[in-house]
């Protein structure tokens, strides 16, 4: 779990989601892009998800959808322009977990039934392929030691870590006043992209980003000046 400075997620028990466009905080500070706002590849409902920097400048987003072993490739280099790359339908047995990062051109998977894990070959990143885990990254749980390090583990973390739960999107910036500004419903994934600060959720409606686009200026900025 990710922490996040100007608003926060807080994690409850509801079942109402906020309708329409895009939605602006008063500060702001804050944009939440609903499902209906992303490419259509991003409204469908996902089970995980990684965010996985290509090392060409260039960052995709990976949603494992509902569909067993579909694969949905968003663009998200620039927050405010993501774009669908594509989809691919990828050959396993079971649903699974995306675990680590293997460099820039491969990412770990878990399966979810305990099986063990196989290896998505990003050579291609466009159009990505399973293939077979060496045994010593047979792993029921994983975690990273710096860019290209393991810590492997023979007993998986608590499952509660992975149950599906909503959460409320409040800017705090007025602390007497404080403003719900969206509702996401099941939430099974998370990630933060951290030059740009934006936050996406995958929940049973899709993908849900939040921006924050005075911290996506600041990035342009110095990408500008040390270009």
């Amino acid at each position: 779990m990710h922490r996040f400075s100007k608003f926060f997620l807080v994690a409850v028990l509801v079942s109402a989601t906020i309708a329409g466009a895009e939605v602006t905080s008063q500060s702001r500070d804050i944009i939440v892009l609903q499902p209906q706002d992303l490419p259509q590849l991003a409204q469908g409902a996902g089970q995980s998800m990684v965010l996985h920097p290509l090392g060409n400048g260039l960052t995709y987003l990976y949603i494992e959808q509902r569909q067993l072993g579909s694969i949905a490739v968003l663009d998200i280099t620039e927050p405010a322009r993501i774009r669908a790359v594509g989809s691919v339908k990828l050959e396993t047995p079971v649903a699974f977990d995306f675990a680590e990062s293997l460099g820039d051109q491969a990412i770990l998977i878990r399966f979810r039934d305990g099986s063990g894990s196989a290896v998505m070959d990003l050579r291609q990143p466009k159009t990505p392929v399973l293939k077979p885990a060496s045994p010593l990254l047979q792993t029921i749980d994983s975690g990273k030691i710096g860019k290209s390090g393991l810590l492997v583990a023979s007993v998986p973390r608590s499952m509660v870590e992975s149950a599906a739960r909503d959460y409320r999107i409040v800017d705090s910036s007025t602390p007497a006043a404080p403003q719900l500004i969206g509702t996401i419903r099941g939430v099974q994934a998370e990630w933060t992209k951290e030059d740009t600060g934006t936050v996406f959720l995958l929940g049973l409606d899709g993908l849900t980003v939040v921006r924050r686009p005075a911290v996506e200026l600041q990035n342009h900025l110095e990408s500008s000046y040390t270009n």
